[in-house]
């Protein structure tokens, strides 16, 4: 039989009656046919299917609408819905289930309902497994029943947006809005039933297809999902096979290949719009949905439960394979050849279900992403790797009630990370970003027109009252109780039969490697490598008590690229023995019970507190240790600034040649030709064996002859000993044939190598081999000895002279370029170069230069100044600047620097620099030279000759020309002023401003500036007197800021100005150089008072200090209104502020409360008066259609804003709710009692301050509750009764979102409800992180040496004892007794195993420690544990409503690591006093609490608690430390376009508006409510040295780095000195119950702290270093009798017992303070006359040492003596000696000059080093009594300084290595220090006698008792020994070539130094460098004398 349809179409359509008024084609016309054969003999013939089918669709089009999609769902939603139960009915709902639960269970696993029964049907028919035994006894024939063969040769929909235009009779779509093109190809349904009830079923698609048709995407990719065109065409895109064998035993089977899908995120969404829009809206249901989702639970209450089935149901298998699919991730599909990242996988699974097992398999192989260009036409787009192949292993296995085990494995999991993956990422997401479309609706419409009208309360629709009326009707309706324990809601699941017992996940996992990449285009090199490596991850019970536990360890490396190495930025963990492991993390997580903690709480609580649902614990016992050098920091700023760029979708300004595609480039700028032979290394090129002539200027590109090992980037196992000891280099043999001369390059790391050559004739020549490293790629090139670097403004030609004085040219070098000059020239008779300038257009107007530059045996900087005169008289003369400076290299392949190479700088004479905001025009008189110089720009002046040229200078100021003449000095003054002459109205008028000067890189640097721009900004005319008789006129109409400027004979002492507005008189005196200070200035007249808000402020170049003259009020209207607003005053005139504008405001009251009324632009109504001189914000009532004006003011001490805003939700001050039954609420503003109100039962209402003026305290009564009064700033609750009955009434104030609410209420799940939102809500998920330490290391690895070591330790012990189920810490006193007793009995357990644990430590404190848990048993018995506090301990909570956040750290250091440094210590908390520690408990030094309470109905929150602690801290810098850490943070010469900018923007303060320079940000953000905000006070010690260690030889003191500072000083005109010990005192910020935005609370703060800091500043006065500090002998006293009176009442507050106590540690600290602050005053005013006596010496290198030996503090009196008494001595030896030792170091390093000098120097030694000595000793003295009376303990350094070798490299910090070389470097006083340190160890274990190995020598050196200095007993260099050192039994020996002599006795041939045998290990180790040392030196001693 054959059924066949033809031309079947859909059509949506518009009816009209009958008729068809339009239509429009859904499903275009479609023909299909079926063919049915039946076989009428199945009863005997089995040869033929019962029933055969068979069909055929050849095309099924469908065209679709976002309306006709609406219109189909729309229509299948109505029918459906027809007949359809009530779904809010829960009865119904309840009676569903129940008779579900009815139903008969038949057979195994089948149910038949109870009313199938009864129609008839029996179970037997139903039981095919019973039927199928009583047949398989028989062993019928199977046979086939059905069989099915359909075919579907092609379906495919089109998406059109929009609606259909059924506008016409044929409706149509436009082609204009299509979507999407689906098709889908040949599908194929086969399927084939037998007569054992197996089957067979197959689907298959051929292929699918999905493509963007959009017109607008047509350019770009649109085929977005097809099959990928790496597969074979015969291959079905999916297969889908179902078999079943007689037994029921299932498997399915599911196959897809070559899938690619092309991801465009825009598109997706555009497609999801489609559905989702286009869904019809669906009727709101009559209840919530968590009414019935909450209780679902007790509709099934006593339904009886399905018993499990018996029978056997069969094996279920599904297998599932993705075979490679293509998925493709495209930055701009627009782009026909986009950058895409490509994911390719294999996956495949299989999962096997029985009745009693269930077992998983799955495999994920070669999971990668790769990084490419899409490329359409199938070509190799070249891939980039960014996930490497990955491969995933899952194993399941799960039987019915065991244990559920899951197994997943992971290869290493290698992500690579680049800014061009990035910026893929990036782009895809942008499209995403749909930009908020803006309302037209204006904002004043949603303004309530009755706002203070009172409304029904139902009307308001609030949320805290939905869950009252919810639980009522659950109450009413399913008798379900109102309120549900919260630990019954999380109670776990009990466990039933045919469920896990337990579940166990074990992960196994390799490596995680993130490589982050640098470098642009396809020069690419991994920059930074973290390795993450995860052990023992176990994770059990996860569907009931999770609990999971995991080990992480990291590790994180940088690459060095200029030394090849890699070098680490997270240091691992050091072990001992030179082994190490990686930095280690262990994460734990539990899910809790719901059961009460025993601990955690305060002495005070005695309920349960519940814990956290979920705890996860971070612990590491491992100190984070980073290191972070100056490489690093520039590949930190590196690949930030590429991934920024990235991120931000800018395009990249740095590319890369195409000479950087090659990983090698050899480049030849030597001027000769060079023959080189590759090493085997190397690729040959095509048809070389290896050897290439390079000619001069020519360039090739090397390559590898094989692949890089991937081992040394993939991971970090051993990459410091593969990159820093085993590099192996790369040979290039070079041949100069010419030169007759061969040599050999070794590729390494970035270096310059000098090679010596020797021509035929004349000197030796020099080839440098210039090795540079840009993005992997290293760029070697051979040049000679010299360079030209241009940084004039044209090029320039090089000459040289040959021999017959004729010149010739080598050369020309281009602006900001640098060129290398050939030997030729380099190595010419004159061995000079002659320059030529060259114009623009090429012309050659000028001549060489007379004078030649010179370079050759320079040792050091050389200046010239070169002349160049225009060869023809028309152009002006030009000056350049030749300065050579000389850098040492290696010669040749050894390690020394003697080898030296040149570099010629071409600089102008003159620059002349800009720093006004107006043009200036300088001209060079006697020379037609002018140049014009924009604001902030700077000019060479190129015809300038110092000491022989002027300059004149124009500018347009004030409507007027000016100029100003200076004559250029070679060596002019700092700052001088230059004077400006104008004719004003026939007048002679004059202009000062000022010109400082710079010389630095030979060129003298001219800045044209004024001190002072003054900028007037309050709208009336200004004055300015400086002096008596210098006034200075700035109008209010100027468009320019006033130039002002002190009289040259002003002192810093008198410059101050005074200030006059307008007729008022002029105010007091105010200095303008109190930069960042912020005030006010009072003019009077007449008894009036007008104040003008002042701000200075310092520029960006350190010499302009700008001060804004703002009006004191201000008055800003945020608001889309007009505002009207004047004083209230009678008589006063209204003022008008537009919208989105602020004007100034001149109130003429006197009195300290000014007050003013405001009004809504043409209305008539007017605010109640409101302060202006109090902050405060506050909603004013207007009874029309606004509602109201907003007015918040803000008082600041130079500037008051009163900002106006209409309307927005939470402005009033409260809104009142009366949900009670029958109850009014009266309520009143205090004092206002006839302005009384009443709030009817169901009703709500605004309410807002009727008189803002006075006290805010609203009054309200209910009932017998009367005058309750509430500041509505706060939340609060209570409950009262409103008679003498039993109605009680519950009152709760709260925020919802920004507005007050009052809620009055009878009902208690109310009241509950909105108390669980808060704080009594239970914690959901707690994460605590506890980091052992943390610390930082500052490596300059430039020069190379640590600079800083910051770090964050531990508390260290702790003993507690518990105290009411906490364990809290004991007093500091008892801590050390107890530690101490501990430590007695561990050491006497180590030496016998029976010491009794119980010990009386003194007389007060007894305790047990072998017990568990240790105890104390006086002075009372209570359990003791030993403890400390983490480094860094961290708790963040979260609850559905709450966030709480604790953080601990717990104490903090910085510690200077220069050698020499005057204050090794930077900074670090002070320590109290031991008299105040002993009785306190150790505190963190900073803790941090807070806690927020958040509602998902708001987005503002409410931070309940926020407190911050920091405790005193001392901050000590010298200036070697501030000039260190500026080297190693500077990036080099400040970019001058960075410079440009910040100028641009200060000249833009002129023009900016009184709304921009006076803006506050009140209503900008969104606001936060702070209940509780408090910073505690920040105590700081500051002390300042001009002196530092590892400073530079030379007589000047070094300077300061910062330039700003310095030029702000200058400008001062303030001598900066020693200052010591000056406190800084700054007061704590405090908020409580108000509202602000983060920007405003952080100006806020930012403006409480530094405004006190500015005014502290007098303090460095009172400190500075002058004759010692007596402020802080007066400091010390103060601090004394504040003692006195401030721990007295400490100990009143800890217990009456514990006064006395208080009482005797003030009185000691007293004592302590007045001794120790006047020894303190006393040592130093001896330590300043020492150390200007310590000056007249002359001797830099003794003053060092001097400092170096006082910097060292005595411990006691003894040690102060003794140093003291050896400073005498040797200051009296040393001034003797000094008189032959002095000339001799001085004729060595200087010749003759340097005799003459070290003459001198000895004489003025002999008697100033004795004098310099007594007062030391003095000094030293007075040091020691202070350290006797000071109560607490010097900080120490926490590490020693790191030791780095001589390669640069930086390596993991070994501890042993820095302490011995720290003993290196103090042997002898630094004797050794150039020694390269090997090793030590101690001799016998004794740590003060250290046998030491460097380089050169063997040295034993032992530490003093008294003074600790390290003293050498004996050193023999390696010349002197016989052999190598060598390890014996009884310890190292060491053996001489000739027996020592001795004066008494016959001497020894060697000695020997014992060794302990658990320092044997170190001692082979350290044998082993001496061998390899001894070997080098006996080699270079072979080498010296052949």
């Amino acid at each position: 039989m054959t059924v066949e349809l033809t031309l079947m179409k859909v059509f949506r359509a518009v009816v009209d009656g009958v008729s068809v008024k339009s239509e429009c084609l859904i499903l275009a016309p479609v023909t299909l046919q079926v063919n049915v054969a039946r076989n009428l003999s199945s009863a005997w013939y089995k040869g033929h299917p019962d029933v055969e089918i068979s069909g055929r669709l050849c095309n099924f089009s469908i065209l679709l609408s976002q309306g006709d999609y609406r219109t189909l769902m729309l229509m299948l939603s109505e029918n459906l819905q027809e007949g359809a139960e009530d779904p809010s009915r829960p009865d119904q709902v309840k009676d569903a289930v129940i008779e579900a639960s009815e139903a008969v269970l038949l057979g195994s696993g089948q149910y038949l309902h109870p009313s199938s029964a009864e129609r008839g049907f029996k179970s037997d028919s139903l039981k095919p497994e019973q039927q199928t035994v009583a047949k398989a006894s028989t062993h019928p024939a199977v046979y086939t029943t059905l069989k099915a063969n359909f075919v579907i040769e092609r379906i495919e929909l089109e998406l059109f947006t929009g609606e259909s235009d059924l506008s016409g009779s044929c409706g149509l779509r436009e082609g204009s809005k299509s979507l999407a093109k689906l098709q889908f190809h040949v599908v194929t349904i086969m399927a084939d039933m037998r007569s054992d009830q197996s089957m067979t079923a197959v689907v298959s698609l051929s292929t699918c297809h999905l493509n963007d048709s959009r017109p607008s995407r047509q350019a770009g990719i649109t085929r977005l999902i097809s099959q990928s065109k790496n597969m074979n065409d015969k291959s079905n895109m999916a297969n889908l096979k179902y078999e079943q064998d007689s037994r029921l035993n299932k498997n399915l089977t599911m196959e897809v290949n070559g899938l690619y899908v092309l991801v465009c995120l825009e598109h997706l969404m555009k497609l999801s719009d489609f559905f989702v829009k286009g869904l019809p809206e669906t009727k709101p249901q009559a209840a919530s949905e968590d009414t019935y989702k909450q209780d679902a639970s007790p509709l099934t209450e006593g339904v009886p439960q399905m018993p499990p089935s018996t029978g056997s149901v069969g094996e279920m298998k599904i297998e599932f394979s993705l075979n490679h699919p293509e998925v493709v991730l495209v930055e701009d599909a627009m782009k026909p050849n986009p950058n895409t990242l490509v994911l390719d996988l294999q996956l495949d699974f299989m999962m096997t279900s029985s009745p009693t097992l269930q077992t998983m398999n799955g495999a994920i192989k070669g999971l990668s992403v790769v990084s490419c260009i899409h490329q359409p036409d199938g070509k190799d787009p070249g891939r980039t790797q960014i996930l490497s192949p990955l491969n995933i292993r899952l194993k399941s296995k799960a039987p019915v009630g065991k244990t559920q085990f899951i197994e997943v494995s992971l290869s290493d999991f290698i992500f690579t990370v680049s800014a061009s993956s990035l910026r893929i990422i990036t782009s895809t997401l942008s499209s995403l970003s749909v930009q908020e479309e803006v309302s037209t609706e204006d904002e004043l419409s949603k303004i309530p027109k009755d706002l203070w009208t009172v409304k029904p309360t139902k009307d308001f629709q609030f949320w805290f009252l939905k869950h009252s009326e919810t639980v009522g009707i659950r109450a009413e309706g399913s008798g379900i109780s109102k309120e549900t324990p919260r630990s019954e809601k999380f109670k776990p699941p009990a466990s039933t039969d045919g469920a896990f017992q337990d579940q166990q996940l074990v992960l196994k996992s390799s490596r995680i490697i993130v490589k982050l990449m640098g470098g642009v285009d396809k020069r690419t090199i991994p920059f930074i490598i973290a390795e993450l490596n995860l052990s023992n991850v176990d994770v059990r019970d996860w569907s009931s008590k999770l609990s999971a536990s995991c080990q992480m360890a990291l590790e994180v490396a940088y690459f060095n690229e200029k030394l090849a190495a890699w070098e680490p930025l997270i240091e691992p963990a050091e072990l001992g023995d030179q082994k190490d492991r990686p930095w280690q993390l262990n994460v734990k997580v539990m899910q809790n019970p719901q059961i009460v903690s025993d601990g955690e709480m305060s002495d005070s609580e005695t309920s349960a507190v519940a814990l956290p649902l979920r705890s996860i614990a971070v612990v590491s016992s491992d100190i984070l240790e980073v290191t972070v050098t100056k490489t690093a920091l520039d590949v930190f700023q590196s690949l930030g600034k590429s991934f920024s760029e990235a991120y931000h979708l800018t395009e990249s300004l740095s590319s890369v040649r195409e000479d950087l595609e090659a990983p090698y480039l050899l480049k030849n700028e030597s001027g000769i030709y060079i023959t080189v032979r590759l090493g085997d290394e190397f690729k040959f090129p095509p048809k070389s064996d290896g050897t290439l002539t390079l000619n001069p200027g020519q360039s090739i590109q090397l390559f590898d002859r094989s692949k890089v090992p991937e081992k040394s980037i993939v991971g970090l196992e051993n990459i410091y000993n593969d990159s820093l000891t085993d590099l192996k280099a790369k040979i290039i043999f070079m041949m100069f044939e010419d030169l007759g001369e061969r040599r050999t390059l070794r590729i390494m790391k970035a270096e310059k190598r000098s090679y010596s050559l020797t021509p035929r004739t004349g000197a030796p020549w020099q080839v440098i081999a210039q090795l540079d490293t840009v993005y992997g790629c290293k760029i070697i090139t051979l040049r000679s000895a010299v360079q030209v670097h241009n940084t004039l403004p044209f090029p320039v030609e090089i000459y040289y002279k040959l021999s017959n004085d004729a010149m010739a040219r080598c050369g020309q070098v281009e602006p900001s370029d640098t060129i290398s000059l050939p030997c030729d020239a380099v190595y010419a008779e004159s061995n000079e170069v002659y320059l030529k300038p060259v114009e623009n257009n090429g012309s050659g107007s000028y001549s060489e230069t007379e004078d030649g530059c010179y370079w050759k045996d320079l040792s050091k900087e050389y200046i010239q100044r070169l002349e160049c005169q225009s060869s023809n008289g028309e152009k002006p003369t030009l000056y350049i600047v030749s300065k050579v400076t000389v850098e040492n290299v290696y010669h040749e392949d050894t390690a020394e620097f003697s080898a030296r190479t040149y570099l010629i700088n071409l600089l102008p004479t003159v620059i002349f620099r800009n720093l006004l905001p107006l043009p200036v025009v300088c001209k060079i008189e006697e020379t037609s030279f002018v140049v014009t110089i924009e604001p902030g720009e700077k000019a060479p002046l190129l015809s300038a000759n110092p000491d022989a040229s002027a300059v004149a200078v124009t500018l347009f100021y004030q409507s007027s020309d000016w100029t100003g003449r200076h004559w250029i000095e070679s060596k002019p003054s700092t700052l001088t002023v230059l004077t400006f002459d104008s004719i004003i109205n026939g007048d002679r008028a004059t202009l000062d401003l000022s010109l400082h000067a710079e010389t630095s890189s030979g060129c003298l640097q001219l800045s044209l500036h004024s001190p002072y721009w003054m900028i007037n900004k309050t709208g009336h005319d200004l004055k300015y007197k400086a002096g008596d008789d210098y006034v200075v006129e700035h109008r209010a109409d100027g468009d320019e800021p006033v130039f002002f400027l002190y009289k040259k004979s002003s002192s810093a002492a008198a410059k101050k100005a005074s200030l006059k507005l307008e007729e008022y008189n002029w105010s007091e005196k105010f200095s303008l150089d109190t930069v960042g200070s912020v005030g006010s200035i009072a003019c009077q007249c007449n008894g009036q008072s007008s104040t003008v808000g002042v701000k200075i402020e310092l520029s960006s170049t350190g010499l302009t200090k700008i001060i804004t003259f703002t009006p004191y009020f201000v008055v800003a209207n945020e608001s889309k209104l007009g505002i009207n607003f004047k004083e209230y005053l009678p008589g006063t005139v209204w003022n008008k502020v537009p919208p989105g504008e602020s004007v100034a405001f001149w109130p003429v009251q006197t009195g300290a409360e000014k007050q003013m009324v405001a009004c809504i632009v043409d209305t008539a109504l007017e605010t109640v008066p409101f302060l202006i001189t109090e902050s405060h914000t506050t909603f004013l009532q207007l009874y029309h259609d606004f509602g109201g004006i907003n007015v918040e003011c803000q008082v600041m001490e130079g500037l008051v804003t009163i900002t106006f805003q209409h309307y927005h939700p939470g402005f009033t001050s409260v809104l009142l709710v009366n949900h009670t039954h029958n109850h009014a609420i009266d309520y009143h503003q205090v004092y206002r009692e006839e302005t009384s109100l009443s709030l009817c039962a169901g009703q709500s209402a605004f309410y807002t301050w009727q008189d803002p003026c006075i006290d805010r305290e609203l009054i309200w009564s209910c009932g017998k509750e009367k005058g309750h009064k509430d500041e509505l700033i706060k939340d609060g609750k209570g409950e009262f009764f409103v008679d003498d009955g039993d109605n009680k009434l519950y009152w709760i104030s709260f925020l919802d979102g920004m507005q007050r609410i009052l809620l009055f209420t009878d009902d208690s799940s109310v009241r509950d409800f909105l108390q669980k939102t808060g704080s009594m809500e239970t914690i959901d998920q707690e994460i605590v992180l506890s980091l052992q330490g943390f610390g930082v290391s500052l490596v300059n690895n430039l020069i190379p040496k640590e600079v800083a070591y910051f770090a964050i330790r531990n508390s260290g012990v702790i003993w507690e004892q518990k105290k009411r189920k906490r364990f809290r810490a004991v007093k500091t006193k008892y801590n050390g007794v107890l530690e101490n007793g501990y430590q007695d009995y561990l050491t006497e357990v180590a030496a016998s195993s029976k010491s009794p644990g119980r010990k009386q430590l003194d007389i007060k404190l007894e305790a047990d420690y072998g017990s568990d848990p240790m105890a104390l048993f006086k002075p009372k018995e209570v359990k003791i544990r030993r403890s400390f506090e983490y480094g860094i301990w961290l708790q963040y909570r979260t609850s559905q409503h709450q966030t709480q956040l604790h953080l601990k750290i717990h104490r903090l250091q910085l510690d200077n690591q220069l050698t020499g440094a005057v204050f090794p210590t930077v900074l670090a908390p002070v320590p109290p006093p031991k008299s105040v520690a002993a009785d306190s408990v150790p505190k963190p030094f900073t803790e941090l609490c807070v806690m927020i309470q958040k509602s998902e109905h708001s987005d503002v929150k409410q931070f309940k608690y926020c407190k911050l602690l920091i405790q005193a801290m001392a901050v000590k810098v010298d200036q070697g430390f501030l000039n260190a850490i500026i080297s190693l943070f500077s990036s080099g010469a400040a970019d001058e376009a960075q410079q440009l900018v910040a100028f641009r923007q200060e000249c833009d303060l002129v023009n900016r508006s009184l709304t921009l320079s006076t803006s506050s940000t009140s209503a900008s953000n969104i606001k936060h409510f702070y209940d509780i905000l408090h910073f505690s006070p920040l105590k700081v010690h500051l002390s300042f040295s001009l002196y530092g260690g590892d400073e530079v030889d030379g007589e000047q003191k070094p300077q300061i780095q910062w330039n700003i500072m310095n030029l702000f000083l200058q400008s001062v005109g303030i001598v900066l000195t020693d200052i010591q010990d000056v406190v800084f005192k700054l007061a704590f910020f405090e908020r409580n119950y108000t509202f602000y935005s983060q920007s405003q609370l952080n100006q806020e703060i930012i403006r409480h702290y530094s405004q006190q800091a500015i005014k502290q500043m007098y303090v460095l006065v009172l400190g500075l270093d002058v004759l010692g500090n007596p402020f802080g002998l007066i400091r010390g006293l103060g601090e004394g009798i504040e003692d006195l009176f401030y721990e007295p009442y400490q100990g009143l507050i800890q217990g009456p017992e514990e006064f006395a106590e208080g009482l005797a540690i003030g009185v000691k600290s007293l004592f302590g303070h007045a001794v120790g602050g006047a020894a303190g005053a006393m040592s130093r005013i001896t330590g300043t006359l020492g150390k200007g006596i310590a000056t007249l010496t002359l001797d830099e290198e003794y003053q060092k040492k001097r400092r170096e030996a006082l910097n060292k503090r005595p411990a006691d009196l003894k040690e102060g003596l003794a140093r003291g008494g050896k400073g005498l001595v040797m200051g009296v030896v040393h001034g003797v000696t000094g008189v032959v030792t002095q000339p001799m170091e001085g004729a060595k390093k200087e010749g003759v000059g340097g005799f003459f000098k070290g003459v001198g120097k000895g004489l003025v030694g002999v008697f100033t080093r004795p004098v310099s000595g007594v007062v030391d000793f003095a000094s030293s003295s007075f040091e020691g009594i202070r350290r006797v009376a000071d109560l607490s303990d010097e900080v120490q350094r926490l590490r020693p300084i790191r030791f780095i070798n001589p390669d640069g490299i930086i390596r993991p910090f070994r501890l042993r290595e820095a302490e011995g070389h720290q003993i290196l470097l103090e042997v002898e006083k630094g004797r050794f220090a150039s020694d390269l340190y090997l090793g030590h160890v101690a001799a016998s274990g004794n740590v003060r006698h250290i046998f030491l190995a460097t380089d050169k020598r063997v040295i034993f050196t032992t530490r003093g008792d008294i003074l600790g200095h390290w003293d050498s007993e004996w050193e023999y260099p390696w010349s002197l020994l016989r052999e190598a050192p060598s390890l014996s039994p009884k310890g190292i020996q060491v053996i001489l070539k000739e027996k020592q002599k001795k004066l008494f006795g016959s001497g020894s041939i060697g000695k020997a130094v014992a060794i302990l045998e658990k320092d044997r290990r170190e001692a082979e180790a350290l044998i082993s460098r001496m061998r390899i040392a001894f070997q080098a030196s006996v080699s270079h001693i072979i080498v010296a004398k052949s």
